[in-house]
């Protein structure tokens, strides 16, 4: 296309949004050329400005209200302050965009490629982002409230300090990503991916984390109270200092996981894998851990007043210093338990008589002109 008729095509756009302005429509810019245009602080609400070129236009602080996108070319554009609320921008090319700052409330960017996109601070509260790619894209302090990410693409994406309260993010991609302080509270994030994640200091209250593989994830001094990470993977993961009280964890997988000095009071741990996970100076206090488990794990100085240890796996236990004030260990398998007489005595000697010990670890601790029905080495 000759300059001469880029510049006609260009011409005509310009006079066709004074235009409307003037007579109080919407600008009709359907495959409209305005390539590098002046932009700033125009009105185009609600404007039909699908299939057309804005690549390296300014458009700082203009008015996109409810406008429809669908296809446009807006890579390289300063959208920056701009208000894209409710418009549709199914398709759009932002490459390389800046959107800082911008209102993007319940803006439509389905399967949209907002790859390495400034984001912010921006305003996406309630914006569906299906499946759209946010590989990279930083959403520092952005307003992500109640915003469908379901499926979306955030590996590496820099999210701190960004609100993402009652967001959906099933099956969403956030490995590598920063959530450093993020809000995440009632977020859904079912089958979420956040491996290698840092959400450090975020907080996760009423969470939805089943089944969501947050292995060797850095949760330290996160707040989980009442999240629901059933099924969830937490290998090696990073919990210390992690809230996490009367959050269900039942059959989620925390073998190797470091949840050292963590609030685990009235925690639901049923079936779940702690084995080799380091729990010292934890408070499990009232936490149900019937049949999970905790072999090879560290409870030294760790607080479990009232737990439900029935049917757990306790084979090699460290347990030293552990107050153990009415455990039950019902069924539990309590061989190679490494844990002095005195703390030991604590636990409900009732339940005791089902447990499962070996031979040596009871002589240890003194039990064998206790009882009479202890399971020695698996045998009665």
């Amino acid at each position: 296309m000759s300059d001469n008729v880029t510049t006609r095509k260009r011409d005509a756009a310009l006079r066709e949004i004074l235009a409307a302005e003037r007579e109080g429509r919407v600008p009709m810019l359907d495959h409209a050329d305005l390539r590098l245009a002046d932009l700033r602080l125009a009105d185009l609400s609600g404007g039909d400005i699908r299939d057309a070129d804005l690549s390296d236009a300014n458009l700082g602080g203009a008015y996109l209200c409810g406008a429809y996108l669908r296809n446009a070319n807006l890579s390289g554009a300063n959208l920056s302050m701009a208000n894209l609320s409710m418009a549709v921008l199914i398709d759009v090319n932002l490459v390389g965009a800046q959107l800082r700052g911008a209102n993007l409330r319940h803006t439509d960017l389905r399967a949209t490629d907002l790859g390495g996109v400034d984001l912010s601070g921006a305003d996406l509260s309630g914006a569906y982002l299906i499946e759209a790619n946010l590989i990279g894209v930083d959403l520092r302090r952005a307003d992500l409230r109640g915003a469908n990410l379901r499926g979306a693409n955030l590996s590496n994406a820099n999210l701190s300090a960004a609100d993402l309260s009652q967001a959906n993010l099933q099956n969403a991609l956030l490995n590598g990503a920063n959530c450093e302080k993020a809000i995440f509270d009632e977020a859904r994030l079912h089958s979420a991916n956040l491996s290698r994640s840092n959400l450090s200091k975020s907080n996760l209250m009423k969470a939805h984390l089943t089944f969501a593989t947050l292995s060797k994830a850095n949760l330290a001094n996160a707040y989980l109270c009442q999240a629901n990470l059933r099924g969830a993977n937490l290998v090696e993961a990073n919990l210390s200092q992690t809230n996490f009280s009367k959050a269900h964890l039942n059959g989620a997988y925390i073998s190797q996981a470091d949840l050292s000095q963590s609030d685990l009071i009235g925690t639901d741990f049923r079936q779940a894998n702690l084995k080799g996970a380091n729990l010292s100076g934890a408070d499990l206090s009232r936490a149900n851990l019937s049949r999970a488990n905790l072999s090879d794990a560290n409870l030294s100085a760790a607080y479990l007043r009232n737990a439900n240890c029935t049917g757990a796996n306790l084979q090699r236990a460290l347990l030293f210093g552990t107050r153990l004030t009415n455990v039950s260990v019902a069924y539990a398998n309590l061989q190679g338990i490494q844990v002095s007489m005195s703390d030991f005595m604590e636990i409900d000697m009732a339940s005791l008589s089902t447990a499962r010990i070996d031979e040596l670890t009871a002589q240890h601790l003194g039990l064998t002109g206790l009882a009479t029905n202890f399971f020695w080495n698996g045998a009665q």
